[in-house]
């Protein structure tokens, strides 16, 4: 049973059930995201998990964790759409299967985190340490080379938007935001974001929220937010083309398209299709054209990203192959559009979309997840997922492929390797 209570400060969701022993909480603060903001609150997360007033050191929140009979303890960063999401994770076996007051002394203890920093002097503990590793993981993004040609293709599609920002953050950033600076943000985030907090478990909806209305330590009122998915005004007649070179063996080929005009059906439903039948399977008309038949690359797959409006084909292949590639790929784009495709390998994205629903109900993340999707993004619920996926026709594939469009291709060439 899902409650959804508002106190105008924040929004508490709570999902009622009894099939798990556990209850988990995802506490999200969210605003409209600039670049900045990716690198202060990577930053901010590492500052905050490192020690508190009350618990001094990691090694004593890890210690605390461990009374609290093995607590999990997260906080994450996600990119999403024109929003950025700040989250403070948490799960904890219930207090039916521990002991009384439990539950609460869990909260508590993530109230904690968040609301009790080690500051001395509008200043965070462990803030030199925390810049260098969020400094580490900056510099490591090239070592996925993967992610990183990735990563460059979003640059050249979202062309300055949001989708052009990585979720790690950046150095010139960074070495900007000093501890008093991030001291101020973080006052800032708890008074200005939006807050929605997200319970699963076996639980009293009045028991939390009088907790949350004694403890949690935030009462501005917020407005409403806006839409997270981002919109492209301009679709360019122009392919935009980037190369890099790296010494690796492989060449990685990443293609971009924007997709304008979907509606809610095509983007939750009818995309998912067809991404399937594009390049979602070994028995996709990419893998079987591209890899089968003209043993032109090691490995292909189309994907999307639903609240950028874009879709993206990669490729590991030689640099010598590149230009086949493309060529094969755009022919097999056009065969979409005109229809080129079976029923069964319609009736196969259905059955594979209809399984991966079934796995949902047995996480608790992934069923808080997906309610976080309906709340954020308006997504259906399993339920009508089920239902839904049923209605895809033919022709709806054939007309998404008309609303997608090749915007942007990006290369990191590597050295040439024989092929599989």
């Amino acid at each position: 049973m899902y409650n959804n209570y508002s106190t105008k400060a924040y929004n508490l969701h709570v999902i009622n059930t009894d099939k798990f022993k556990t209850i988990t909480i995802k506490i999200n603060f969210k605003k409209l995201i600039t670049k900045e903001d990716i690198t202060y609150r990577n930053l901010l997360g590492k500052v905050l998990l490192s020690s508190t007033k009350k618990y001094k050191t990691k090694q004593e929140i890890d210690k605390q964790t461990e009374e609290l009979y093995g607590l999990g303890l997260g906080y994450s960063t996600n990119l999403s759409g024109n929003y950025i999401i700040s989250s403070f994770n948490c799960n904890f076996l219930n207090e039916k299967y521990t002991e009384e007051n439990m539950n609460k002394e869990s909260l508590e203890f993530l109230f904690d985190i968040i609301f009790n920093p080690n500051i001395e002097n509008n200043e965070f503990e462990y803030f030199s340490l925390a810049k260098r590793l969020v400094s580490d993981e900056i510099d490591s993004l090239k070592d996925n080379t993967k992610r990183y040609a990735l990563q460059r293709l979003f640059e050249t599609l979202g062309n300055n938007t949001p989708l052009a920002y990585n979720a790690i953050g950046y150095n010139d950033d960074l070495e900007k935001i000093t501890n008093q600076d991030l001291y101020e943000y973080y006052k800032k985030m708890l008074k200005s974001d939006l807050i929605d907090i997200f319970i699963i478990g076996n639980v009293d909806d009045q028991k939390l929220i009088q907790l949350f209305n004694e403890q949690f330590n935030i009462n501005t009122i917020k407005k409403p937010g806006t839409s997270h998915f981002l919109e492209h005004n301009k679709i360019n007649k122009k392919i935009t083309k980037i190369s890099e070179t790296m010494p690796i063996e492989q060449t990685n080929l990443n293609i971009g398209f924007k997709l304008k005009g979907l509606t809610d059906f095509e983007r939750q439903y009818v995309l998912y299709a067809y991404c399937f039948i594009l390049g979602g399977s070994p028995n996709s008309k990419l893998f079987k054209t591209v890899r089968e038949q003209n043993s032109l690359c090691y490995s292909i797959s189309a994907s999307h990203k639903a609240i950028y409006n874009i879709l993206y084909i990669t490729v590991g292949t030689n640099k010598e192959d590149v230009k086949k590639c493309i060529n094969l790929i755009k022919k097999e784009l056009n065969k979409m559009t005109k229809g080129d495709f079976s029923i069964q390998d319609l009736e196969a994205a259905k059955i594979t979309y209809t399984n991966s629903l079934k796995d949902i109900e047995d996480y608790q993340g992934s069923i808080l997840r997906m309610y976080e999707s309906n709340i954020y993004f308006n997504y259906d619920l399993i339920d009508k997922r089920l239902e839904e996926i049923k209605k895809v026709t033919k022709e709806d594939i054939i007309n998404l492929s008309k609303k997608i469009f090749m915007d942007s291709i990006f290369i990191l060439e590597g050295e040439n390797n024989g092929k599989n």
